[in-house]
């Protein structure tokens, strides 16, 4: 479900641009519509997010949708690398939006890409996976994701998680850490 400038365009100029491909990526995507397929290219696009945000210790598994709600379980943050990186960039690229002028774009992005994100996330994760506690989390991962994606496009010259964007374009599901393990669907 594609919404065609979700973010006014007028009222934040060339600002909103960029934020608006991003959002029409992202309610484009259909969701975890080959998670299960292995897939080389897929390793790659996780090897260069983690290059770009700049971590080096981590493996990739590969696990089934069947492995996802006992991998969500697993899911930890503990003696991650991944985390060390990922828990201060949302303060990082607020910093890089406030000194642009630009914390009001910021806010209606938060306030309107979750909404726009939902229900093409929720179909899928329902028909794909069945489980409630996986759907739940898979919904708010896929909103939290569109809106780090959102505001590195706002914050960064170069967007760091474009490549995510693409794992889950490719219909993928980069799920999360368990320590240096990176799950993928």
């Amino acid at each position: 479900m594609a919404l065609a400038g979700i973010i006014n365009e007028e009222k934040y100029c060339t600002d909103a641009r960029s934020a608006n491909e991003m959002i029409e990526r992202l309610t484009s995507i259909e969701w975890y519509s080959q998670v299960g397929v292995k897939c080389s290219e897929a390793e790659k696009k996780v090897n260069q997010f983690m290059s770009a945000i700049g971590v080096s210790e981590y493996k990739i598994k590969w696990i089934s949708a069947a492995q996802v709600s006992e991998a969500i379980s697993c899911l930890s943050f503990e003696r991650s690398m991944l985390w060390e990186v990922l828990k201060e960039l949302p303060d990082q690229l607020k910093e890089k939006i406030d000194a642009s002028g630009s914390e009001k774009l910021l806010a209606d992005i938060v306030d309107k890409v979750p909404d726009a994100v939902f229900h093409g996330a929720y179909k899928q994760a329902f028909n794909t996976f069945r489980d409630e506690k996986a759907i739940k989390f898979l919904v708010g991962h896929a909103m939290y994701i569109s809106i780090l994606a959102c505001t590195a496009e706002l914050a960064c010259e170069e967007n760091p998680f474009s490549f995510i964007v693409e794992l889950l374009a490719d219909g993928h599901l980069p799920l999360g850490p368990e320590g240096n393990t990176f799950y993928l669907l």
